[in-house]
Order: C-alpha cells, then sequence, then structure tokens
C-alpha cells in the first residue's frame, strides 16, 4: 500500500471512530443535531487531532479570543468568514476539552466568556453565510451550533471523561506534549473501527 493509501485509511478510520463516539455522546445527552452537522462536528475533531501552525495557537487559546475576533471584525468577505470559523471551532473544542486549563490559565477571565465567544462567533457566522449561500448546509449547521453551543460542549466534555481506558484525556495530553498522536495509539483505543491501522 502507498504512503497516500495509507494515511487516506487512517484518516477514514479516525472519522469512523470520532463519528461513533460522538454519536453515543448525543445519545446520552439526549441532544439531537442535523446529519450536516454533525458531520461538520467529526471533521472538526479528526481536524484538532493533526493541528497546523495556524489553528494550534488557538486552541487553549494561546493566540488570544479577542484577537481572533478582532481579526474577524477588521476583515472583509472570505477572511472574516474564517475568522469567526477559526473562533467558533476553537471555542467549542477548549470548552469542551481544556475548561479546567482555561479556567487555571486565565482566572481573571470567566469561563462564560469563552463560551459566548463561541455562540458570538457561529451566530456571526450563520449570518454571514445566510447573505453569502441562502439556505446552504452551512448556514444549517452554523445556526444550529450557536443555538445548542453549551450542549455540543457537554458532549465534548463527555467524549473527554468517558471513563475509557485510552481517555481523550490522556490522548489531548499526549497531544499537548507532542503536537500529535500516533495512528497506533489510535488503533489501540477499543472500539476503534478498522482494527490495525497499518493493515492493508
Amino acid at each position: 500500500m502507498t504512503d497516500s493509501q495509507h494515511s487516506i485509511q487512517q484518516v477514514d478510520n479516525l472519522l469512523q471512530f470520532f463519528r461513533a463516539e460522538l454519536s453515543g455522546a448525543f445519545d446520552t445527552l439526549g441532544l439531537d443535531t442535523s446529519d450536516e452537522t454533525e458531520t461538520y462536528l467529526v471533521h472538526l475533531l479528526e481536524s484538532f487531532v493533526r493541528l497546523d501552525e495556524h489553528n494550534a495557537q488557538d486552541v487553549g487559546f494561546e493566540h488570544p479570543a479577542a484577537f481572533i475576533m478582532c481579526e474577524a471584525l477588521s476583515s472583509a468577505g472570505d477572511r472574516r468568514i474564517e475568522a469567526y470559523r477559526r473562533l467558533g471551532d476553537a471555542s467549542l473544542f477548549s470548552c469542551g476539552f481544556f475548561e479546567e486549563r482555561l479556567d487555571r490559565s486565565n482566572s481573571l477571565v470567566p469561563l462564560e466568556y469563552y463560551r459566548n465567544m463561541g455562540r458570538t462567533a457561529y451566530s456571526s457566522l450563520q449570518s454571514l453565510m445566510q447573505f453569502k449561500a441562502p439556505g446552504g448546509a452551512f448556514h444549517i449547521i452554523y445556526d444550529e451550533l450557536s443555538a445548542k453551543f453549551d450542549t455540543v460542549v457537554e458532549a465534548f466534555r463527555h467524549l473527554a471523561t468517558g471513563g475509557k481506558a485510552h481517555s481523550y484525556t490522556h490522548l489531548l495530553e499526549q497531544w499537548q506534549r507532542n503536537g500529535e498522536i500516533d495512528a497506533e495509539t489510535w488503533a489501540r483505543i477499543d472500539g476503534l473501527p478498522g482494527g490495525d491501522l497499518g493493515d492493508a
């Protein structure tokens, strides 16, 4: 199998894994979303595992949330959309997985500040996409994420504290140390679809 085929197989398995885990969390919390929103969240989780240098600073807000908001407000067109998306996604992920860290490292900033930032970002995105592509999938997704932000955060927190032997908390601690999580670690998680990522 070629390197590119192997990479594709890894991504497919990760997406399947996150979809199954997220669906379970939604069922536990009684959260109902559109298929488009659930797919968006699955890809969001996968993307934060494979961070690039641009959004690495957004997680936990090493790059302050207010700076990203300022960037959005001072930009136009697609740059404004991208800045709001970064802020919404980073707020959702950070509040779900790193809320205690935010509380410790930013004691002067209430945690609700970050949730409000996320809700505001997705609400702004919903308005922008309603104008740019009325009736499109992203208009629906951002409207739903704004309205259900707190419940989705709780779903992410459920993933982080689900009690598995290889919990998300452990994996994210590894990610914080190394900036990545190797495929072998994912393959050892109970219930990962596809089994060994190295199989042809």
